[in-house]
């Protein structure tokens, strides 16, 4: 086992930390996609609970609230979400380059499945008509020098649950404008796509490495 590839995050072990470490002694650029089965809550470095997260619910409703490696805001993950994790290396790539090239290709590939109007919106979200259907986070490595990618797509879930589960988030991208969390996030069934989380699960683990770029540092 080469020890330059081996990632050795600080402090105390975070979600997928096992798969994004699986991912660093991977071919690059390394991808998984799995169903979320669970509702949980998913917090960043940054998170202040009691300002984003709707705790007394989510202890009655017995929902575990975890933490991640990557920045961004608090998420609720729950079925009916393809969750993607990404390992690539970067070059000195600044998070906005890995977050364009990985959303770049999510569209191209989404579009060449039939499923279209997908568009990037703020730094780190998909969205249709102007609707959030993605949120994603980063880590960046030094040692390995790579990236570290996470999102969550929200194919058929319960969009009610973010509603229950989290209060207004203390930032919000521009194009977001104060709208609830039902307001401002739908889903690719309700945008009228057929298809399967499992289907979208599937296509992502099939052919999503193919459509990546390898990230470099902007000129």
């Amino acid at each position: 086992m080469n020890r330059e590839t081996l990632q050795r995050f600080p402090g105390h072990p975070r979600k997928n930390d096992a798969l994004f470490m699986y991912g660093a002694l991977r071919p690059k650029p390394f991808v998984c996609a799995y169903e979320q089965q669970t509702v949980e809550i998913v917090c960043g470095p940054s998170c202040r609970p009691g300002d984003e997260i709707r705790i007394d619910r989510c202890e009655a409703d017995g929902i575990h609230i975890v933490e991640r490696r990557n920045g961004g805001g608090t998420v609720v993950l729950g079925p009916g979400m393809v969750i993607t994790l990404i390992v690539g290396e970067r070059r000195g790539a600044p998070a906005t380059v890995c977050f364009t090239g990985i959303h770049d290709a999510m569209i191209a590939l989404l579009g060449d499945a039939g499923i279209n109007d997908v568009v990037r919106s703020g730094i780190s979200d998909l969205s249709v008509n102007d609707r959030k259907i993605l949120g994603s986070s980063l880590y960046l490595g030094t040692r390995p020098f790579l990236y570290y990618y996470q999102s969550s797509l929200l194919v058929a879930p319960d969009l009610s649950l973010f509603e229950r589960y989290l209060r207004h988030p203390p930032r919000e991208p521009g194009y977001r404008r104060r709208r609830s969390h039902r307001e401002f996030c739908t889903s690719l069934a309700e945008e009228n796509c057929t298809r399967s989380t499992h289907a979208i699960k599937e296509l992502f683990n099939a052919r999503l490495a193919g459509y990546l770029p390898n990230a470099k540092a902007e000129e």
